[in-house]
């Protein structure tokens, strides 16, 4: 078993499960995470809004699913068609590759918590209407930098490993050596913290809408502000927020439970499935990555599904629907008035933000793309998805 011969035989079914399966969903996941990053970060209502934070976790998603295709597709594609030189290339790029990968990770996770606990605030305290403007760039360098500063406390544990006794594709391997405990109960907190923080604070704000005294009060301020037509809207918005929460929660808790089970045997029986499973560990590994990029590339068709103002402008800018023509201001903000749309998966209590509509957003679950290779020793290349 030299070498990692059982890999050899699983070539094709991971030929078949990474490179043409999960290529295929991180291509779809790249672009249309990419435009919904470019319609929340470029448009000013969505920019002044809590859309802000979701604008920036499609922006890392799009970075995740590129990382995926570089540091997944490309080395499996490379063996599967014999490629020496494409495989030459990747090594020698490849740790650098994982590296900012964990921290697109991290830093869309840190993204998604902030996200929510906006959100959260916003169902509790209906009078508050969301972070200044200037708040949001301060937390987002804050997730940035946090980010980073995680990844240097496991950075120098990703290697490149030379064995002369195997051949061209499976001589030289990335991984990590040895984990210390910090570095392993980091890695553990970027994949528990976002899981119990979404599942508790979305949970609190499911609760919080179903509050029969706290939707009285609201109704009550609604109708005599709004009038009943918009109390309609009210429950067809709950109803939406409600069910959009299901989704990206199930997706999140889908993309991640296998990575989970994999990173608690991990940190705390080491080497266990390298050694003794090393063919089904791989399978294993393979496919919660696969899982990662399904869960980043649910994440646009939810916000399409369950908003029809991001529905009609992400059709606008792909060219599907013809662009509405300019609406002057002083009838828009009368418009917006009558008419207010108060988007899934924050409080349905309608507010308006400095004369603009209160925009929010649904946070799923990605985790972790592995990235899986050669050497029996190694540990499974810790976790590139999110929550």
């Amino acid at each position: 078993m030299k070498c990692s011969d059982h890999t050899s035989n699983q070539l094709f079914e991971r030929f078949i499960l990474v490179a043409v399966c999960g290529g295929v969903v991180a291509v779809f996941g790249l672009v249309a995470n990419a435009i919904l990053a470019k319609l929340f970060v470029t448009r000013s209502n969505y920019r002044h809004s809590p859309f802000f934070f979701l604008g920036f976790v499609a922006a890392f998603d799009t970075l995740l699913d590129l990382t995926y295709i570089v540091l997944l597709v490309i080395p499996i594609t490379a063996e599967y068609y014999q490629w020496p030189e494409v495989y030459g290339v990747w090594i020698h790029y490849a740790r650098v590759i994982y590296i900012a990968g964990q921290i697109f990770k991290i830093a869309s996770v840190f993204c998604l918590i902030v996200a929510s606990f906006e959100r959260y605030l916003m169902t509790k305290h209906w009078t508050f209407t969301g972070f200044e403007y200037r708040s949001r760039w301060i937390l987002l360098v804050c997730v940035i930098f946090s980010a980073i500063f995680v990844k240097l406390f496991t950075v120098m544990e990703i290697v490149i490993i030379t064995n002369e006794d195997c051949d061209h594709f499976r001589r030289r391997a990335v991984g990590r050596l040895s984990q210390s405990w910090l570095g392993g109960f980091l890695n553990m907190l970027t994949i528990f913290l976002p899981f119990v923080t979404l599942i508790f604070l979305n949970g609190g704000i499911v609760l919080m809408l179903r509050q029969q005294n706290i939707q009285q009060l609201r109704s009550l301020i609604t109708e005599l502000t709004m009038g009943h037509d918009v109390m309609k809207l009210r429950r067809r918005n709950l109803r939406a927020a409600t069910n959009t929460l299901i989704v990206i929660i199930s997706a999140y808790l889908i993309s991640n439970l296998l990575n989970l089970f994999l990173s608690v045997i991990e940190y705390v029986q080491p080497g266990l499935l390298q050694e003794q499973y090393p063919g089904e560990y791989k399978i294993a590994a393979d496919l919660a990555s696969l899982l990662t990029v399904i869960g980043n590339a649910l994440r646009c068709p939810a916000h399409v599904c369950s908003n029809k103002d991001i529905r009609e402008q992400l059709f606008e800018s792909i060219g599907i629907i013809q662009p509405k023509p300019k609406i002057p201001e002083k009838t828009l903000l009368r418009k917006q008035s009558e008419h207010i749309e108060n988007p899934p998966w924050i409080s349905v209590l309608l507010i308006t933000h400095e004369d603009e509509h209160t925009h929010t957003r649904t946070a799923s679950g990605k985790n972790s793309l592995h990235a899986v290779f050669e050497t029996n020793h190694m540990r499974r290349h810790s976790n590139i998805g999110i929550c």
